[in-house]
């Protein structure tokens, strides 16, 4: 954007860059940036006690599946029932009897020759125990596999080939929803003998009984997946439907897979051991035998009367087991999201390094958490403090020495370092800076709307409130020191943020009045249900769009109406912070021009303070008043507008600035930034920007610059350049077109 908008009763004057062709230039003095490439790592050991606990439980199951039955003592077949058992004489038998001595068999309890007793059967319950866990383990496991393919093949394949496809593959699945499992379980075993005898057999039958929902959900997961804009390129880039299944949709969906197998293995073993308990498993003593399990030792403990004669180690043991492998299932089950999902994995803080960072593993959501023991900026002196009055230039957000970390400890990403920013009433404050330089960080951290792994570790912030509508709280209150109940009054009604993405941001399946009322309510209850909908519309004629629209939902409007509903609801309760966030990204340039002189009118007429984020230095300098320069996760300059378009004094702003084609002005060699922003795992010593800077001297590779006024000018800067009787290049010692005026912007 290369004309002046107008606003604040001034005008700027034409401003150009004298470069236009794409024509590399060579850094020229400077180091050449080098690619660094860091390997990526593999899946690492779930920390969470509750996995952990899950994996060590299965793992012992594991181990007696695979190596139970030579683990056993005995053949759980083997019966001994001269020593195995207890002989009782059965009275009125015996001696001084008209009867022989007759004897009915008692378990032995346990003891050191068998360690969980035996059975009515003399049968040693320790070896049937550790039998039974390898077929009822692999019964499960191999069902809720097949149950598990079943449901991906049907369900991904039905929501993604959609039509005639989606509707039969639908209709299998809702057919089996719609029949009761175990009913209908019982039925299959009955009907097919032989299934006792072979564990892929009955695996199968409770397969086919337990596949249908997880489809069902795969494939509604899928619907969503097959419109994205990553599966849109894959069709564009010439992949084929199997292909784009298998690498582009399915892998988004193994979270899901996971935990479904394991549901559904827990459910498959419930499903086994209740078939075997009904008898529909086959006994092992029976032709064909059946194949030991836990379902087969309770229903013979019960049908002996077990559990009223307190043999307790004969019925008791299986049913541990079974509560121990559903509890070790259940706690993996906790922790497969954050172990398989990259962006779930790398939100997880340590528990030691959280505990000794002094904040809590499970942060309240909406709520950043800040460092116990943070480091503060100096103490507030009274000259600090904003003068009375409410007049522009009145600070009404102060930032001091903010500094926030992804992650705790060793492995944290110093994501924004010693930040300091002051927002002034009716003035608009840019931050500009390359992607990932760590300005929306700075933004969002202030007001404590950042997800976890981020921990601010240092600094303050301080809201200096002045409610425009009268009925907000007044004074300085601290926001890294707020409980989420006084956040939670702050937000959006006195400091409102409009997001990069307004159709993320928006709600798709309630209308745009919807969510207004919902606003409102919230923060203006006293309104009527009639007023809230005249303020809605209100609101949309402020942003030029017909009142109308708000019957609308966010799908049926243009992305420049979205963006412009979005900052009518920021302005809905007039705020006196709006916080932009890269608000015209995407947008043609038309549309840009006309949500910013919307932007510039609604500040003039509100009176609230902006801090707009965008990496268009062009578009800042029309619109802002100063503009701050951010690299590397630190503020690098701060500078009136005008002031740094025309003469910037920092390297990294001089190659933003030729980084963009004007339209008019003399044609020469458009130099650009060489390489690219640095791993903020591993920034360079010294300056950050020294590897790429075509000034970089030798103590830039040394020393990091800090923040410090220039002499006779309005502006600060972190660059050794400007230190110690350094030679400035002329590009960097341009007149400052304010001080030639004699004014200050």
């Amino acid at each position: 954007m290369s004309s002046s908008i107008l606003g604040r009763g001034r005008s700027l004057e034409p401003m150009t860059i004298n470069s236009t062709s794409l024509i590399a230039v060579s850094p020229g003095a400077g180091p050449s940036a080098v690619p660094i490439f860091h390997r990526t790592r593999i899946l690492r050991i779930p920390r969470s006690p509750k996995v952990l606990a899950g994996l060590v439980i299965l793992a012992v199951f594991a181990v007696l599946a695979v190596l139970g039955r030579w683990m056993a003592p005995y053949n759980p077949n083997t019966t001994d029932e001269k020593n195995w058992v207890q002989h009782v004489l059965v009275p009125g038998t015996g001696p001084g009897t008209d009867f022989p001595a007759q004897f009915y068999p008692l378990p032995l309890a346990p003891s050191a020759a068998h360690w969980l007793g035996t059975t009515v059967f003399a049968q040693d319950a320790w070896s049937q125990l550790l039998s039974s866990t390898q077929a009822t383990l692999f019964v499960g496991l191999l069902a809720a596999a097949i149950a598990t393919v079943l449901s991906v093949v049907i369900g991904v394949s039905a929501g993604y080939l959609g039509g005639g496809a989606d509707e039969g593959l639908s209709l299998v699945a809702n057919v089996f929803l719609a029949i009761p499992g175990l009913p209908l379980l019982i039925v299959i075993a009955n009907y097919v003998p032989a299934a006792g005898s072979s564990i892929v057999l009955v695996a199968a039958i409770i397969a086919v009984t337990t596949w249908a929902y997880t489809a069902r959900t795969l494939r509604a997961q899928t619907l969503s997946l097959r419109n994205r804009d990553f599966v849109e390129a894959a069709r564009v880039s010439g992949e084929g439907r199997s292909r784009i299944i298998l690498v582009e949709v399915l892998p988004n969906l193994i979270p899901i897979v996971a935990a479904s197998f394991l549901f559904t293995s827990l459910s498959a073993i419930s499903a086994y051991v209740v078939i075997a308990f009904l008898g529909l498993a086959g006994s092992p003593t029976s032709s064909p035998p059946g194949l030991w399990n836990w379902g087969e030792m309770l229903r013979e403990g019960f049908a002996n009367n077990a559990v009223r004669s307190g043999w307790w180690w004969w019925w008791a043991p299986p049913g541990v087991f079974i509560a121990l492998l559903g509890t070790g299932l259940a706690l993996l089950n906790f922790g497969i999201d954050e172990f398989i999902n990259p962006r779930l994995r790398a939100a997880g803080l340590s528990r030691e390094a959280a505990r000794k960072a002094g904040i809590s593993r499970r942060p309240k959501l909406g709520l950043t958490p800040v460092l116990r023991d943070r480091p503060h900026p100096a103490s507030l002196r009274e000259s600090d403090l904003p003068a009375s009055g409410d007049g522009p230039g009145e600070p009404v957000l102060e930032i001091r020495g903010l500094s926030i970390d992804y992650g705790c400890g060793d492995e944290a990403v110093h994501a924004v370092v010693d930040c300091d920013l002051t927002l002034r009433r009716g003035r608009v404050l840019g931050l500009a800076g390359e992607s990932g330089s760590g300005k929306t960080t700075l933004a969002l951290a202030a007001i404590r709307l950042l997800r976890a792994p981020a921990v601010i570790t240092a600094g303050e912030v301080l809201f200096h409130s002045k409610p425009i509508s009268g009925d907000g709280p007044v004074g300085t209150i601290d926001l890294l020191a707020a409980d989420d109940d006084e956040l939670r009054a702050l937000r959006w009604s006195e400091i409102a943020v409009v997001l990069q993405s307004s159709l993320n941001a928006l709600n798709p399946v309630i209308t745009i009045g919807a969510q207004f009322d919902d606003l409102l309510q919230v923060h203006r209850p006293h309104l009527s249900a009639t007023e809230r909908w005249a303020r809605s519309a209100e609101l949309f004629d402020m942003v030029g769009i017909n009142a109308e629209r708000l019957r609308s939902y966010p799908h049926e409007l243009s992305g420049g109406m979205r963006q412009r509903a979005m900052i009518a609801m920021a302005i809905a309760l007039e705020p006196q912070v709006m916080i932009l966030d890269e608000p015209t990204t995407a947008l043609d340039v038309v549309t840009q021009r006309e949500i910013i002189e919307e932007l510039i009118g609604l500040r003039d007429r509100i009176g609230f303070a902006t801090l707009f984020i965008t990496h268009d230095l062009s578009l800042l300098v029309e619109l802002a008043d100063e503009i701050d320069v951010m690299y590397a996760g630190r503020l690098m300059e701060r500078a009136p507008a005008a002031s740094l378009f025309r003469a910037p004094r920092l390297p990294y702003t001089h190659g933003l600035l030729h980084c963009f084609p004007p339209l008019h002005g003399p044609r020469v060699a458009m130099e650009g930034i060489a390489g690219s922003p640095p791993d903020l795992h591993d920034l360079p010593s010294g300056c950050p920007f020294n590897p790429r800077c075509r000034w970089a001297m030798p103590k830039c590779r040394l020393e990091l610059p800090r923040m410090a006024p220039l002499d006779g000018d309005a502006r600060e800067v972190a660059c050794w350049l400007h230190r110690d009787a350094a030679t400035v290049p002329a590009e960097l010692a341009l007149p400052d077109p304010a001080l030639a005026r004699g004014v200050g912007r």
